[in-house]
């Protein structure tokens, strides 16, 4: 449980970094796909090529902390772009 609980945080951050850095809002398909591959690559690497334990619990909750910051940055800068577009017309 801890292994895919360690992913899913991990591949929740990169994804939110992902969305942050190439504007994911504008093709939510990429996201879906960046996500999901993430976390099957996170999960199989934990169960396979990982000793049991390697990371802790403390890990997912790092990830899940540092994921909101980045959130809140990808909402900001997506209410910025449309506050401009609207300006723009």
């Amino acid at each position: 449980m801890e292994s895919e609980l360690n992913g899913l945080a991990f591949a929740l951050l990169l994804t939110s970094l992902f969305v942050l850095r190439f504007r994911g809002w504008k093709k939510p398909w990429a996201v879906a796909a960046y996500f999901a591959f993430f976390v099957t690559l996170e999960i199989a690497a934990s169960h396979y090529f990982m000793p049991p334990g390697a990371f802790g619990p403390g890990l997912a909750i790092v990830c899940f902390v540092l994921t909101i910051p980045v959130l809140i940055a990808a909402y900001l800068v997506w209410r910025h772009e449309q506050r401009h577009d609207e300006s723009g017309d």
